[in-house]
């Protein structure tokens, strides 16, 4: 059984087939609303995709969203980037049911960009091979509490990780002076404290101290501080990479968005 078979047959209640071919299905969607989320109706078309998985886009006579959007994941040629992996073959009816699943939280945090201009932070993907880069950094900081930092870094250009980068070698591979502080702005705390510095913003209770920065040589956690440092800036050369390629082809800002890297490039 191929995947739109697959997803025919476990459909959930919230679709409604309408028409049906071999290689694609026209549907009708509203899916269970999260949060505040209003709950919507969404016509949409499954085709079969080139890697034996399903593509998904807006039937024409009925579209909401953009023709494209990387920051709200609609992909040049109007498909939906649903997840990492979404057109790949679902092989069984765990996988099928998966992908049902993931399409509403999908189509929620469209109704949610649409409002607020952002796409919800715990939901951000980079995009491309950039992903590669953001989920090894994730799991770098999985231990130690750092994961709404780095999505903040990446998707709301906040915090140390969003400003421009220390300095590394030619190779990619080592960071440039190590009596520098420590990037992430950690500061060398009480002496019971210490190794909890890159965990705690504050000394103890009622301390006015102005502590001094920790050096990097000295940052209880330098490899994973160095190893993100690293993966950034792959990060940002692979997305700068896909928008440069975008805007080859003519691809333009939808205008939907507060923050587009194809307008602010």
């Amino acid at each position: 059984m191929n995947s739109l078979d697959l997803l025919i047959k476990n459909n959930p209640t919230w679709v409604t087939m309408q028409e049906s071919s071999q290689e694609r299905v026209k549907i009708l969607v509203s899916p269970p609303s999260m949060g505040t989320a209003t709950q919507r109706d969404f016509y949409l078309e499954l085709r079969s995709s080139n890697q034996r998985g399903v593509r998904v886009f807006e039937q024409k006579n009925h579209k909401q969203f953009p023709d494209c959007c990387i920051e709200r994941h609609i992909n040049y040629d109007s498909s939906f980037c649903v997840y990492r992996g979404s057109e790949e073959n679902l092989e069984d009816q765990d996988r099928a049911i998966a992908w049902w699943s993931n399409l509403a939280v999908y189509l929620n945090n469209q109704i949610y960009a649409e409002k607020y201009g952002l796409w919800p932070l715990a939901s951000g993907l980079s995009h491309g091979d950039a992903a590669n880069e953001q989920l090894a950094m994730e799991e770098l900081v999985e231990n130690l509490g750092w994961k709404d930092e780095l999505l903040k870094a990446i998707f709301r250009s906040s915090g140390w990780l969003a400003e421009p980068l220390p300095r590394i070698s030619k190779t990619h591979d080592q960071m440039l002076n190590a009596r520098a502080p420590c990037p992430r702005g950690c500061t060398r705390k009480h002496k019971i404290l210490r190794n909890q510095s890159c965990e705690r913003k504050q000394c103890s209770s009622g301390c006015t101290k102005q502590h001094k920065p920790i050096l990097r040589k000295d940052c209880p956690n330098r490899e994973v501080i160095e190893q993100l440092v690293f993966h950034e800036y792959r990060r940002r050369k692979a997305e700068a990479e896909l928008v440069d390629g975008l805007l080859q082809k003519g691809i333009q800002c939808c205008g939907s968005m507060k923050n587009c890297q194809l307008r602010d490039r």
